[in-house]
C-alpha cells in the first residue's frame, strides 16, 4: 500500500481533493462528445468547415484545481476548422459558434460568450470553455490561430504544443526510472500525478485564496504553468520541488520590471499580457510569491500535527486541509489494521515515505 504519512503525502491528497474526480471526468467526457456532434450534426453550419475538438490548458496537462468561490471546474477546449483566417473575420466565426450552440434546445440556455471563447455553462459542475479556431497558414506545426472580440482579429496560439512542452517537463523525474473529438486524456488516479502537476495545482489554489477579494489582479494560471515548468528539475518530492520552484520564482522576480513571459513553444505567444498592459499586477504578484514563501517556511518549520494543519490551511484553505488529514487518518486506520507500521525503539510511529527539506533561505522579502 502507498505511504500517506508524510508531508509529500498531505500535500498529494490535497491536489486529490482539488482534481476532478473520476465521475466529474467521466460526465465531462459524455458532454463533451456530445457537444463534438452537434457542430458536426447534418444541418450544423459549422459541418463544411470541419470542426475538430481537443481539450487544452489545465485539463490536457492535469492541472484542474477545484475554484474557491464556486464549485465549477473551468474546462477549455479548441474547436479547430478548416478556416483560413487572412479572409475569415475572427468575430464572425465566434459568432457562428454562438448562433449554433443556441440552436440546440440543450445548449441554447446555457451559453455565455466571452472575450475569446463561447462558455457552456453545466450548472453545479463545471463550464466548457470553447475557443473557434484556425490553423496557422502557412502551416506551423500545432500551431493555430484564435478570435478576439476586443481586437476584432486573429491571434496566433499553440495549446497542443504548450501541453506537449509542460508534460515533458513534469516526466523529468522520470529519467532517474525508466466525431471528430479527439480523446479526452484519461483521468489520472491520486498516484499517476507527477509532482510538477500537483506543485501547479497547490500553487493556483493559493493564488486563489490570495486574490480571493481582487481576482482580477491574479496571475494567469498560464503564466505560473509556465514559470513552474521551467523552474522544475525533476524532484520527486511535491515538497521539495514547491519549495525548489517557490526559490527559483522569487529569483527570477527579484527586478520590478515584469519579465515577458511566453509560451516556449512558440516565442511569439506573449502569455504575460497582463502584467505588460498593468505592471501594478506583477507587483501583486511578487507579494504573494512573498506570502506563499513565508506561508511555506512556517509549514516546515511546523512540529506539530496541528501546527502543519494550521500552517497548511493558510495556504491551501481550511475545507480542503481538513479532508487531506481526515483521508490521511482513514490510511493510517487502513495501515494499523493490516499490520504494517514499524515501531521506532523508543516506540514512536515509523512515517515511512520521510523526506529531507534543505533549510530555505527565502522567507520574507523586500515587498513585506
Amino acid at each position: 500500500m502507498r505511504e500517506y504519512l508524510s508531508l509529500d503525502g498531505l500535500l498529494e491528497l490535497s491536489c486529490e481533493e482539488l482534481q476532478l474526480s473520476q465521475t466529474l471526468h467521466a460526465s465531462a467526457d459524455t458532454h463533451y462528445q456530445a457537444v463534438a456532434r452537434w457542430l458536426n450534426a447534418d444541418r450544423s453550419p459549422l459541418r463544411s468547415l470541419r470542426p475538430a475538438i481537443y481539450p487544452q490548458g489545465s485539463f490536457l496537462i492535469g492541472t484542474t484545481a477545484k475554484p474557491i468561490l464556486q464549485n465549477e471546474y473551468d474546462l477549455d477546449f479548441v474547436c479547430q476548422m478548416e478556416i483560413d483566417h487572412s479572409i475569415s473575420s475572427a468575430v464572425r466565426v465566434l459568432s457562428l459558434l454562438e448562433t449554433w450552440l443556441r440552436e440546440s434546445g440543450t445548449y441554447g440556455p446555457m451559453v455565455q460568450p466571452l472575450k475569446r471563447c463561447v462558455r457552456l455553462n453545466y450548472a453545479g459542475d463545471f463550464h466548457m470553455d470553447i475557443l473557434p479556431a484556425a490553423p496557422e497558414r502557412p502551416a506551423y506545426g500545432t500551431r493555430i490561430r484564435v478570435p478576439d472580440r476586443k481586437l476584432e482579429d486573429w491571434k496566433s496560439s499553440d495549446p497542443k504544443g504548450f501541453g506537449a512542452w509542460f508534460k515533458a517537463r513534469g516526466e523529468l523525474y522520470l529519467l532517474e526510472k525508466r466525431a471528430d473529438a479527439e480523446p479526452l486524456p484519461r483521468f489520472q488516479s491520486l498516484e499517476e500525478k507527477n509532482p510538477l502537476q500537483r506543485v501547479v495545482q497547490l500553487a493556483k489554489r493559493a493564488r486563489d485564496l490570495y486574490f480571493a477579494s481582487d481576482a482580477e489582479a491574479a496571475p494567469r494560471s498560464i503564466v505560473l504553468t509556465t514559470l513552474m515548468g521551467h523552474a522544475y528539475r525533476g524532484q520527486r518530492s511535491t515538497a521539495l520541488g514547491l519549495q525548489d520552484i517557490l526559490a527559483m520564482l522569487r529569483d527570477l522576480s527579484a527586478s520590478f520590471v515584469p519579465p515577458e513571459v511566453r509560451n516556449p513553444v512558440h516565442p511569439d505567444e506573449l502569455l504575460s499580457e497582463q502584467w505588460a498592459s498593468n505592471p501594478s499586477t506583477f507587483h501583486r504578484f511578487r507579494q504573494w510569491l512573498d506570502w506563499f514563501a513565508a506561508g511555506w517556511a512556517r509549514v516546515l518549520a511546523a512540529d506539530s500535527i496541528p501546527g502543519t494543519q494550521r500552517a497548511l490551511t493558510a495556504l491551501f484553505g481550511d475545507e480542503l486541509v481538513k479532508k487531506a488529514f481526515v483521508k490521511q487518518a482513514q490510511r493510517l486506520d487502513e495501515l494499523r489494521k493490516a499490520q504494517t507500521l514499524g515501531m521506532s525503539r523508543a516506540g514512536g510511529l515509523l512515517a515511512g515515505a520521510a523526506f529531507t527539506v534543505r533549510p530555505n533561505t527565502f522567507y520574507g522579502g523586500d515587498d513585506e
